[in-house]
């Protein structure tokens, strides 16, 4: 009589089957995890940067150049003249372009990201100051 079931032939190569499933579903989870971190990193960085932009065109002596160095991330602000002339052809003065520029290590990996804007401080000032 012939009783009916797996051979172990079978029974290895379903082990074998749901064994890579298990695998690749492991490295899928674990390379999300890793792209989360990577992406909340930059998020941070990219809002100190926008701080900075912030505190920098408010300032009212601010330097051509300055470095912050927060943890493993350091935070190279520059301030740069910007020669422009408006529409009658006269040259804008006080002008600037203030660049922040954030470098750090991920992993082995050297990351950098940049931020920038303009900034006009005669706009803001009081007639007659």
């Amino acid at each position: 009589m012939r009783t009916r079931g797996f051979t172990l032939l079978e029974t290895l190569l379903a082990l074998m089957v749901f064994s890579m499933a298990v695998v690749a579903l492991v490295e899928a989870v674990h390379q999300l995890g890793g792209t989360t971190l990577l992406m909340r990193r930059e998020a941070e960085v990219q809002e100190r940067m926008r701080s900075l932009l912030i505190e920098h065109t408010r300032l009212p002596d601010p330097k051509d150049e300055a470095q912050v160095k927060e943890g493993d991330v350091t935070y190279t602000v520059k301030r740069t003249n910007l020669e422009l002339k408006n529409r009658e052809g006269l040259p804008l003065t006080d002008l600037f372009e203030v660049r922040v520029t954030a470098e750090w290590m991920e992993g082995r990996v050297a990351q950098q990201a940049t931020a920038e804007t303009w900034v006009y401080p005669s706009l803001f000032r009081a007639p007659g100051t």
